[in-house]
């Protein structure tokens, strides 16, 4: 009996481990930068947004700069990302409540576009997404694991970057910073 509890509590330290880190593909090493997995919403230190563009699933072209005046919520997912898919609610509830405010869009990275177009399909998500084809936008932003979710404010400036499962309270705690 002893060892069944130890051996559910490696189990549940595994897992917690990994929906905290969030994904990477196999073989990749983790980069310097910053990881945030607390449930506070913290400020990274200022920086400009990177402007990037991509083809959203709607077939329109999509630009980021395009979008100044507004908050932005820029979440990178793949739809073979398991915490990718716990988090995924969360960022459709947050559209749905500030939406009318607040601009939110969702980029694949390592995918292929079925699998992101499914993924999209699954969880409803409503607001813009597209693919990094190319993966350029993910290396502008340095994406090394996923979900990495970010929280741009009106100017374009980044004012909250959160790496792993991102809840509805942490963003709407980071939402309304930004508002």
């Amino acid at each position: 009996m002893r060892s069944f509890k130890g051996l559910t509590l490696i189990i549940t330290i595994f897992a917690a481990g990994f929906l905290l880190a969030g994904c990477k593909k196999a073989g990749e090493a983790e980069k310097p930068g910053v990881r945030e997995t607390s449930q506070a919403p913290l400020a990274v230190q200022s920086q400009q947004a990177v402007p990037f563009g991509m083809r959203s699933f709607d077939g329109k072209e999509f630009f980021l700069e395009g979008l100044r005046g507004k908050p932005v919520v820029v979440n990178f997912f793949a739809s073979w990302c398991g915490p990718c898919q716990l988090e995924a609610p969360a960022l459709r509830d947050a559209w749905a409540e500030f939406g009318d405010r607040v601009e939110f869009v969702a980029v694949a990275i390592d995918d292929s576009e079925e699998g992101a177009r499914g993924f999209v399909r699954d969880f409803k998500l409503e607001f813009t997404a597209g693919l990094d084809a190319d993966g350029e936008i993910a290396k502008a932003y340095n994406i090394y694991a996923i979900p990495r979710t970010y929280i741009i404010d009106r100017t374009g400036m980044v004012l909250y970057e959160h790496s792993g499962v991102i809840t509805k309270d942490i963003l709407d705690a980071a939402i309304k910073r930004a508002l």
